[in-house]
């Protein structure tokens, strides 16, 4: 065993002895760059313990014990904020959300890829998603394409109107895959704002909140990442913004990540 191995054995016996409520799932992790102990709370996963390689089985304890209050009102919230993503069946009929408006899936046999096309049906027309048919994958990356076409457009769209506000001068943006977690991000050494994909089958006004969030910090305020000078800027453009964030982590966690059903 290496010396940290044994140094998180050891850690994770003395916070076993705590007598940890039932579904509290502790990790420690040994992080040689940390300083001190510190608790990282993500829906879905354990509650990582981070622990400097200097810290003893005794401070890691009373650090929990310290922040015992703190989790047993945090794990409960995380539980219910744990991801659901949807899971697609390609499959005649299967709804699609996209850009504010829902999408049946309409499978085809030629045509291109994607597209969006006004279809007759029983009670009328409407329009339909229409998918080629293809291998599972190709049919969900061609409309994982569509997703980022789409959502690039309207990003590009709706982002003039903050840029001229806030003379955002050279800013570029890019609809991707940002793996599970994120939404968006903006790169400053790029001026970039990069915007995950699903982020297009939210509700509109979640779209827009996420958009909003990252052109506000296209604008480089001073401080903090989310600081006072952010927070402003975000109130000044989106006043309900904070009540949009608490939406998103609702409905964020059913979000579909392109997860699809195979038989």
């Amino acid at each position: 065993m290496t010396e940290h191995t044994e140094l998180a054995a050891d850690i994770e016996e003395a916070v076993a002895a705590l007598g940890l409520p039932p579904g509290w799932d502790l990790r420690v992790e040994i992080r040689p760059r940390r300083s001190t102990v510190g608790l990282q709370l993500t829906p879905g996963e354990p509650v990582k313990v981070l622990v400097p390689p200097h810290a003893t089985p005794e401070r890691v304890a009373d650090v929990i014990r310290h922040h015992w209050g703190w989790l047993a009102q945090k794990i409960p919230e995380a539980r219910r904020l744990a991801p659901d993503f949807a899971v697609k069946t390609f499959v005649n009929g299967e709804g699609f959300y996209l850009l504010g408006r829902s999408y049946r899936l309409h499978l085809t046999d030629d045509g291109p890829p994607t597209r969006i096309e006004r279809l007759p049906h029983v009670l009328g027309t409407d329009e339909f998603l229409c998918v080629r048919r293809d291998r599972l994958d190709a049919m969900c990356n061609a409309v994982i394409a569509l997703y980022c076409d789409r959502g690039m457009a309207w990003a590009r769209e709706h982002g003039e109107q903050y840029e001229h506000h806030a003379n955002i001068q050279g800013l570029r943006y890019e609809v991707r895959s940002l793996g599970r977690r994120r939404w968006g991000s903006y790169s400053p050494t790029k001026h970039l704002v990069s915007l995950h994909w699903p982020v297009f089958g939210l509700p509109q006004e979640l779209i827009e909140y996420v958009l909003v969030h990252e052109l506000a910090h296209a604008t480089r305020p001073a401080g903090r990442h989310h600081g006072p000078a952010w927070q402003r800027q975000m109130s000044l453009w989106m006043p309900d913004w904070r009540q949009r964030k608490a939406a998103l982590a609702q409905v964020g966690r059913r979000a579909w990540m392109g997860d699809y059903y195979q038989p």
